[in-house]
């Protein structure tokens, strides 16, 4: 009888499922926020900081990740 073995998960899936649970949690809190809030101004107000900050973060984890990889292929 065969045994079945799980399958490795590479880095780069499961930084995909993150990103999506992360997309998930992102909309149902946008949600949440525009549910309560007093009116769109307020979220917004709030919501561009935030977003200019992720993106500044994803950004520079990017370029990280890039100098790490040209770093090793010169090693």
């Amino acid at each position: 009888m065969e045994r079945v073995t799980p399958r490795r998960i590479t880095p780069g899936a499961r930084a995909r499922r993150a990103l999506l649970v992360d997309a998930i949690l992102a909309a149902a809190i946008a949600a949440l926020a525009l549910s309560l809030a007093a009116g769109l101004g307020v979220v917004g107000f709030f919501a561009l900081p935030v977003l200019a900050l992720g993106l500044l973060w994803i950004g520079a984890e990017r370029a990280a990740a890039g100098l790490r990889r040209r770093r090793r292929a010169r090693a």
